[in-house]
């Protein structure tokens, strides 16, 4: 067995800082978008559920809008917090969703990027339901990485299948420096609907590449939290072989990334 005995969710403190420099940033286009179909006003409060190190909010309090976040990890937080607070718009929480004990007034927001299927599905639903204002919205997204060939590929799965085998259900997937959306329904629209709490779901996409070079993919795999649950005798030997094979064919590549939203108002 490659994987350790740990809970997948909270692997992130283990490489916060990380995290906080090599994973991708989310496009300008999201954050017009959002406020656009949220009618989101800078009098409301702006929930942002598992805030990380603050990637999703730091754009939004750039354009004066007030954050709390919700982080259970103390070094996610920290860094979020680090980054944020002397705009005096930002605060975080040291909380999951589903635990969260606080009553914020006017919470006309309630956003998750990277961080929606963290979240307990059986009462996420109702729990951002119970925290927003009258016709208060629910927004989740997330940046998901899209498959390409490249040179390397080949290489790299035969090196995957000798050092961590329980991957070969995920295919290309190990191989991509990113996050994917893990829902309890065929689509996260659908996930909304179902919930039979909010209206009519809003979707958005938009298509970026990302600049890639050996560093920051062997980083961006350090911070995913497959390659977490490794043994780190399998990672302190699957990471080296990886970057050798990108540096064969020149050591760096353009990846593309579609970021994918989805909104929706409260409808109770």
């Amino acid at each position: 067995m490659s994987f350790e005995d740990k809970q997948q969710s909270l692997v992130f403190g283990e490489v916060a800082e990380l995290y906080h420099r090599y994973r991708p940033e989310y496009p300008d286009d999201l954050f017009e978008w959002i406020l656009a179909t949220c009618q989101t006003s800078t009098n409301d409060l702006i929930v942002d559920v598992g805030c990380g190190t603050g990637k999703a909010s730091a754009p939004l309090v750039a354009r004066g809008y007030e954050i709390l976040g919700l982080e259970p990890d103390p070094a996610m937080a920290a860094i979020a917090l680090r980054e944020l607070q002397e705009t005096g718009l930002f605060a975080v929480e040291q909380s999951t969703l589903n635990d969260w004990e606080g009553r914020a007034k006017k919470v006309g927001l309630v956003i998750a990027g990277q961080s929606w299927h963290w979240t307990n599905p059986a009462t996420r639903f109702q729990r951002v339901a119970s925290m927003l204002r009258s016709e208060g919205w629910l927004c989740v997204f997330w940046n998901r990485p899209e498959q390409r060939e490249r040179p390397f590929d080949a290489a790299t799965d035969l090196i995957y299948a000798e050092l961590a085998p329980e991957f070969k259900s995920k295919p290309y997937r190990v191989r991509l420096p990113g996050s994917k959306a893990a829902i309890s329904a065929e689509t996260p629209a659908k996930e909304i609907a179902l919930s039979g709490l909010f209206g009519p779901v809003e979707e958005f996409q938009v298509a970026w590449e990302l600049e890639m070079n050996t560093q920051r993919h062997i980083q961006n795999l350090r911070t995913q939290s497959d390659h977490r649950m490794l043994k780190s005798s399998v990672l302190n030997t699957l990471l080296p072989r990886i970057a050798e094979q990108i540096d064969l064919v020149g050591g760096s590549y353009r990846q593309p990334f579609t970021t994918h939203a989805y909104a929706a108002k409260l409808s109770v």
